[in-house]
């Protein structure tokens, strides 16, 4: 399909042209292993795809019949030779195994190829109503073009992309899309990653791709994936089916996104498994989204979740998939935040540029706080007992904007029975400070602590850091009528708050433990309230 050497607005005004033809899809036979094929075709991949051949639109009913003649010879012969073949679980049932390899089978026939590119302004792209109704566009349409003539030269009759695929004036469609946007990615054959402004590996540091929300999932959903520069040439020779996994780009890539190759080039096709909450936010902090909403709608796919779309709802999509997440698989790491609260709730934070470069140390094997409420106003939790501090230092702002830098210090007397600890440095406006100076007591609450046997105790070891809230209390001791627990408010900071264990408590030191670099602390139940709102 390579366009020859007359005008290219005249070879897109051919294959545009008689785009509504349709043969006439077969009737297949009827039987598991097609019903296994239809119910993949109608849930697993797009609503639509793209034909390579003629640019024309492609639906999952006539992706049958593109690959009648795949699907017609599958037999359960052949899937029970391909499960002879393979080492599995010997213990495993048949019929869980049999299924397993008919999906196997499923997507080896069913292949398509999906981009992933930085999109251009809608004025610039082919939408669905350019591709349903043919109107002839030139340039617009030359990224499609040469995507599909890059798919069909790989030997791919179906590809998919965003901008013309997707009827974005239907809300149902578009709601669908979104929720299952990262398993179309994860069930494509190849992936091509279009990089629009680099021409070699040196300019990646300036690519836009890498800067986007939406590329982190089809960054780390697919299979297999290809980089394409701006030529439409690709990056690593043939031999290697994905890109991921060239030496030449592993480290470029890895330094880039801040994402290690084991991660890369693992199968998250189910979402992210075995990281951290902060991590992988954390990958998505300095990445960007034109929509506000985009925010929280790209990372659905990395947390596994789905959940209503409604463009126009704001800030609150992003407040809403941290609660989503919470829920589904609470973690202290949630709350690994700084900066400015969700206008939504104070405990959450407003998007992922909140959380900042995860730090495995102190980020991963901690049991941490997992017992805790989020309701409307409020934030239940079961900590270690809180630590009171005091202010020992302001250091004023180096310059204009920037922030006071407030050293707290244990106050003396607790370490008897609480442990012994560095100081905590706070960085925060003038409002922040005048609120602590306010203040009748000032705590810090330990979120990541180690486990302990019992599952009522927290461990903490000496000479490690721990992230901390700052909690407060402008009134005194404070607790609530119906639960009797201890009432706090949380004090936002500019920086994420860390605390090192310097000693075990006096009382630990004299019984003489065993290991006296570790001590266990009971947990506590405490109440934090929604703040005054304030800034700074």
């Amino acid at each position: 399909m390579e366009l020859s050497c007359f005008s290219r607005t005249s070879r897109i005004q051919r294959i545009f042209k008689n785009r509504k033809e349709r043969d006439s899809p077969h009737p297949l036979s009827t039987g598991p292993i097609t019903e296994a094929f239809r119910e993949y075709i109608n849930n697993e991949i797009p609503t639509r795809f793209i034909d390579t051949s003629r640019l024309g639109f492609v639906s999952r009913r006539d992706v049958f019949h593109v690959f009648q003649d795949e699907i017609a010879s599958v037999t359960e012969e052949q899937i029970t030779e391909r499960m002879e073949s393979v080492q599995s679980d010997p213990f495993a049932s048949y019929q869980p195994r049999r299924d397993r390899m008919l999906r196997q089978i499923i997507q080896e026939i069913v292949k398509y190829d999906i981009l992933s590119h930085r999109r251009d302004d809608a004025a610039s792209e082919p939408s669905y109503q350019d591709v349903s109704s043919g109107k002839q566009h030139g340039s617009r349409s030359r990224k499609l073009v040469q995507f599909c003539e890059t798919s069909s030269k790989l030997g791919r009759k179906l590809a998919w992309v965003d901008t013309c695929c997707i009827d974005t004036t239907n809300a149902v469609e578009v709601s669908e899309a979104v929720n299952a946007m990262y398993k179309w990615y994860a069930n494509s054959y190849l992936c091509i990653v279009y990089l629009a402004e680099s021409m070699s590996l040196a300019d990646w540091d300036r690519e836009s791709w890498f800067k986007r929300g939406w590329t982190l999932q089809e960054l780390l959903a697919p299979k297999r994936l290809k980089f394409y520069n701006k030529n439409w040439q690709s990056f690593i020779p043939p031999g290697i089916d994905d890109d991921r996994k060239a030496d030449d780009i592993r480290l470029p890539l890895e330094n880039i996104t801040g994402i290690s190759r084991t991660v890369l080039t693992a199968d998250n096709s189910q979402g992210i498994q075995g990281h951290t909450f902060w991590e992988v936010m954390s990958w998505a902090s300095r990445r960007q989204t034109s929509r506000i909403e985009d925010r929280a709608y790209s990372l659905l796919g990395l947390f596994y979740v789905t959940r209503s779309i409604s463009y126009g709802e704001g800030i609150r999509a992003f407040s809403s998939l941290v609660m989503e997440v919470a829920t589904k698989d609470p973690s202290w790491d949630v709350f690994a935040w700084c900066g400015k609260p969700s206008a939504e709730h104070f405990a959450l934070p407003s998007s992922p540029a909140s959380y900042p470069m995860f730090e495995a140390d102190i980020g991963r094997n901690r049991d941490g706080v997992r017992d805790f409420t989020i309701t409307a106003h409020a934030l239940s939790l079961k900590s270690l007992p809180l630590i009171p501090v005091e202010i020992s230092s302001v250091l004023e702002p180096e310059g204009p904007g920037r922030p006071f830098r407030i050293t707290l210090k244990p106050r003396s007397g607790e370490e008897r029975s609480l442990g012994r600890y560095g100081n905590l440095v706070v960085e925060c406006g003038m409002n922040r400070l005048h609120t602590m100076r306010r203040a009748q007591r000032i705590s810090a609450c330990i979120l990541n602590h180690h486990g302990a046997r019992s599952q009522e105790k927290g461990k903490l070891v000496v000479g490690e850091d721990y992230i901390c809230f700052l909690l407060y209390s402008e009134d005194g001791p404070g607790v609530d009528d119906e639960t009797d627990v201890e009432t706090w408010m949380k004090l936002d900071t500019n920086n994420l708050l860390r605390m090192t264990c310097v000693g075990v408590p006096e009382t630990v030191t004299e019984q003489g433990t065993a290991r006296p670099n570790t001590f266990n602390l009971s947990l506590t139940k405490i109440l934090i309230q929604s703040p005054k709102r304030s800034s700074g």
